[in-house]
């Protein structure tokens, strides 16, 4: 009975058990009536011509199967079984049809041996011909298939497969996504001032960092200062009449005005519909002190705060749900998936048309969850979310707290550094999301973007008093992501610049390595000493460095690339000399040699592991923790997507938005949230 069941529930199960009759039956059809043609037997012929028609037929319903179970099937799919999938797909599109024709000139020729006898034979003929090249089409279609169900193909990311997602997470919510979340909700004029917890950094990232974090209790003060200053200003008057309603009198409760106003604001901040058990205690409470102090927008102020300091708000709660018909699997359920899905791609909560279909329950549809996927790529917002990304991967948004030694630095300034910020992820965002080119180039491209402020820093003359575009030429010191003043500020000491640490960079955040740190006892004053006059660059101090035993195996790692940088000083400033000694760039990235840091630039873009780092930082990003091990095949075939996709970004973003490992996970023990969800809506 089970097997019933799923024979008549599971399309794709239904497919392959009844995908071989076409084939097997048509050969069988097709050698008993050439048997009886050959043979001049009618009976035998006729017999023949039922078994071709009860077969031909018998394809109508496979393809059917078939395509109702091609969106599941698909999904459980790496790229290149997809391609097969397609192909078979194809195929049978094309091909199919002649099952069709066979079928209609077997029921013919059948009809012919009652009502015609003597067109049995030439008809007969004619159904055989027709069954010859339906038998080939078939068994091509077949061959495709059957390259689909290859194990080396699949993912291991099928809806049902347990090991694709690993813990659901609690991710609290950065600076800049609270603040969009507030301008979301309430209006782009609401000033969000005052102290945020400090984030901390994880695998190389602050989303995961910030799914690993909670709220201490002076942390949790600050959000609610902040908090109390947002709702001061969402119900002033000068902003009251932006709100969902107006009271009967503004001097005394409004329940219902009330109700409209926390079911409205209230589903932007949480991020999903809001329940009775949400509304009713937020209501019953601003109408006490509506009552209180005779005014109706002191409790609405209430409710505001209320919903500012939910923990549904501070922190992206992830849930997830039984998967019907699979008992002990767990997937996120649709509001989870439908924020998880708008803050990978837009690093803010998600719109009215995600929420809409998330409180439908349509996102568990393969389909659908397609069509909101390309949507939101379609979507403007998409390089807010692509900005996003790299701001936290090149650790852009410390550019902005560096300080340097102004004396040997004197042009260094704030303003530099927010330029050096804003120029590189200019590039990132044009190069990747405007223009979709391929990610490796953004290690030798000439194309950048430049300001006043930071034209004396690159020495080029800047005209306008806006952003101006430019094209660095040929034989020039700049290109490249790696010659970027942001990058090489960042990655330096305040004082002066350091290989160690650029090579440390570049290997922990581009090629996804680890470097272990520095054993405590090692000591530095050499290094350190760069007015030396017997070692008077970096490479020359580092060779004398890293003889020491603990030091040497680091060092291999981190300063072969780090010196090809060492033309760049501590603020990202070209020279060609440290201590009137020339500056040698020449090095070696794992067997590549390279000459100056153009070369290293473009050996960057030949990394066998550049593409791929950078797409298990992407999944990491989106679900806010390492990589499990069940999923490792999953992301190196998206991995392998992307590379068939011209390293685009965006082909890598959709793979992993649309992989299962993105929307499931494996049920938690207790309860159906991680435990600080237990207080989501309470005040």
């Amino acid at each position: 009975m089970e097997l019933l069941g799923e024979f008549l529930q599971d399309p794709a199960y239904r497919h392959v058990v009844l995908n071989h009759f076409p084939i097997t039956g048509l050969l069988v059809a097709w050698v008993v009536l050439v048997a009886g043609l050959v043979f001049r037997r009618r009976e035998t012929s006729r017999v023949g011509l039922a078994l071709v028609a009860a077969t031909a037929a018998s394809a109508l319903f496979v393809m059917s199967a078939g395509e109702a179970a091609y969106p599941a099937v698909y999904d459980a799919l790496d790229g290149t079984g997809r391609e097969w999938l397609d192909r078979h797909a194809a195929l049978a599109g094309t091909w199919g049809r002649t099952l069709y024709l066979t079928l209609a000139l077997a029921l013919g020729a059948l009809a012919a041996s009652v009502w015609r006898p003597a067109w049995q034979a030439p008809s007969s003929i004619a159904v055989a011909l027709a069954a010859a090249v339906s038998l080939a089409a078939t068994a091509a279609i077949a061959d495709a298939g059957g390259k689909v169900r290859h194990a080396a193909f699949r993912s291991g990311t099928h809806d049902h497969a347990v090991a694709a997602g690993g813990p659901a997470a609690l991710r609290r919510l950065n600076p800049a996504q609270y603040r969009a979340a507030i301008a979301a909700a309430f209006g782009g004029d609401i000033e969000v001032t005052g102290r945020f917890e400090p984030q901390a950094r994880r695998s190389g990232l602050l989303a995961v960092g910030n799914a690993q974090v909670t709220v201490s209790a002076a942390g949790f003060e600050g959000y609610e200062a902040l908090a109390r200053n947002v709702a001061e200003q969402i119900v002033a008057p000068e902003r009251r009449d932006r709100l969902v309603c107006r009271p009967v009198s503004e001097s005394g409760p409004d329940d219902q005005c009330t109700e409209a106003f926390v079911r409205e604001a209230g589903s932007r901040l949480l991020r999903r519909a809001l329940e009775d058990s949400d509304v009713r205690p937020r209501v019953a409470a601003a109408s006490r002190t509506a009552e209180e102090m005779g005014d109706f927008y002191a409790g609405l102020e209430l409710a505001a705060l209320s919903l500012l300091v939910a923990p549904d708000f501070l922190f992206r709660v992830e849930r997830t749900e039984p998967v019907p018909g699979a008992p002990g699997e767990a997937r996120l359920t649709d509001d989870t998936l439908a924020s998880r899905l708008s803050y990978f791609l837009w690093s803010a909560g998600p719109d009215e048309a995600l929420r809409a279909a998330a409180a439908a329950g349509e996102l568990s549809a393969a389909d659908t969850l397609a069509r909101h996927v390309d949507r939101l790529l379609d979507s403007p917002r998409y390089e807010t979310g692509v900005r996003a990304f790299f701001d936290d991967l090149l650790h852009l948004a410390d550019v902005e707290a560096l300080q340097k030694d102004l004396v040997r630095f004197p042009t260094f300034s704030q303003a530099v550094a927010r330029d050096a910020r804003e120029q590189t992820l200019r590039l990132v965002v044009e190069h990747l999301a405007t223009e979709e080119r391929d990610y490796r180039e953004l290690f030798t491209t000439r194309r950048s973007f430049m300001t006043r402020t930071l034209g004396p820093l690159y020495r080029v003359p800047v005209r306008s008093r806006e952003w101006e575009a430019m094209d660095f030429p040929e034989g020039h010191p700049r290109a490249g992501l790696l010659s970027h003043a942001s990058l090489l500020m960042l990655h330096a000491h305040p004082g002066r610049s350091s290989p160690t640490l650029r090579g440390e960079f570049l290997r922990e955040s581009l090629l996804c390595e680890t470097v272990p740190p520095a054993p405590a006892d090692v000591e530095f004053a050499l290094f350190n000493n760069d007015q030396s006059t017997e070692h008077r660059t970096a490479r020359d101090r580092l060779e004398v460095h890293s003889t020491t035993p603990s030091c040497r195996g680091c060092h291999q790692l981190t300063d072969p690339i780090g010196l090809g940088l060492e033309q760049f000083d501590g603020i990202g400033r070209h020279r060609t000399t440290e201590n009137e000694a020339p500056i040698d760039e020449s090095g070696e990235l794992d067997g590549q040699r390279f000459a100056d840091h153009v070369e290293l630039g473009a050996a960057f873009r030949d990394h066998p592991r550049l593409a791929s780092c950078l797409v298990e930082n992407l999944y990491k990003y989106a679900v806010g923790r390492d990589i499990v091990e069940s999923e490792r095949r999953m992301v190196d075939n998206i991995a392998d997507e992307f590379a068939a996709a011209g390293f685009r970004l965006r082909a890598a973003l959709r793979a992993i938005a649309l992989s299962a490992g993105f929307r499931t996970a494996p049920p938690p023990s207790t309860g159906d949230a991680p435990p600080a969800a237990s207080a989501a809506g309470e005040s």
